[in-house]
C-alpha cells in the first residue's frame, strides 16, 4: 500500500510546472498566449519607434506602417496567433537592427547620420530631364548637405534663431549653385521648401550642440 504521507510530500506538476515551493494562496503561473506576446513586443516596438522618429524619419516612418498593418491583419483575422507573433518579432529585429529592408550605397554603409539624411532625399530629386537622381549621387549629397551642418555647428545653434538662418542660407547655397546650377536637378520651390524643413528638423535631431 503506498503511503500517503509520502505521496503528499512528493512535488506535484501542474501544467509542466513545479509547484511545490509556491505559497498555498498563490495561484498557478499562466503562459501567455501567442498573441498576448505579440502584442507586448509591438508595443514595445511601437514605443520605440516614436522615441526615435526625428531622427530617422523616412525608415522608422516605414516600420511604423509595417508594424501596424500587421497587426490590423490579426485583428482582422488575416494571421493566426503564430503568423502574427514570427511577423512582430522580424519587425522589431529589423528596427533593432536599423534594418532598412534594402541596400544602401556603398559609400554611406556604417554611417547613420549619411544613412538618415540619404532617407529624405532618395527618390526625392530629379534632374531637368524628369530622371530620378541616382542613388550613388543622394547618398554624395547627403554627406554634402552633413557637411555643411557641421560647418555651421556652435553652442546652442538650436536656440540662436540667426545661427540657425545662417545655416538655411548655406543649404539653400548648396541648392541652388551646385545642385541646381552644376548638377542640373530641378528644385522646384514646393520641394525645396519641404527638403529644407526635414533637413532642419533632422539636424536639430542628430546633431545637438
Amino acid at each position: 500500500m503506498q503511503d500517503v504521507g509520502e505521496d503528499a510530500a512528493r512535488p506535484r506538476e501542474d501544467a509542466g510546472e513545479c509547484v511545490c515551493d509556491r505559497p498555498e494562496d498563490e495561484p498557478p503561473r499562466r503562459q501567455l498566449s501567442e498573441a498576448s506576446r505579440a502584442d507586448r513586443i509591438a508595443s514595445a516596438t511601437r514605443r520605440a519607434i516614436t522615441e526615435k522618429m526625428d531622427e530617422d524619419p523616412t525608415f522608422y516612418k516605414q516600420f511604423s506602417e509595417l508594424l501596424e498593418e500587421t497587426i490590423r491583419a490579426y485583428r482582422e483575422k488575416r494571421l493566426s496567433e503564430r503568423e502574427y507573433l514570427n511577423s512582430v518579432v522580424d519587425l522589431a529585429s529589423k528596427v533593432a537592427r536599423k534594418d532598412r529592408g534594402r541596400d544602401v550605397p556603398e559609400s554611406i554603409r556604417g554611417d547613420e547620420d549619411a544613412q538618415a539624411f540619404f532617407g529624405i532625399l532618395d527618390g526625392q530629386l530629379k534632374t531637368e530631364g524628369d530622371e530620378l537622381v541616382a542613388g550613388d549621387d543622394a547618398a554624395a549629397i547627403a554627406q554634402q548637405i552633413i557637411d555643411i551642418i557641421k560647418s555651421h555647428l556652435i553652442v546652442d545653434i538650436w536656440s540662436n534663431e540667426v545661427a540657425q538662418n545662417n545655416l538655411r542660407n548655406a543649404i539653400d547655397d548648396y541648392f541652388f549653385d551646385v545642385l541646381r546650377d552644376e548638377k542640373g536637378v530641378d528644385l522646384p520651390v514646393e520641394v525645396l521648401d519641404e527638403l529644407e524643413l526635414k533637413i532642419m528638423d533632422l539636424a536639430r535631431a542628430r546633431f545637438a550642440a
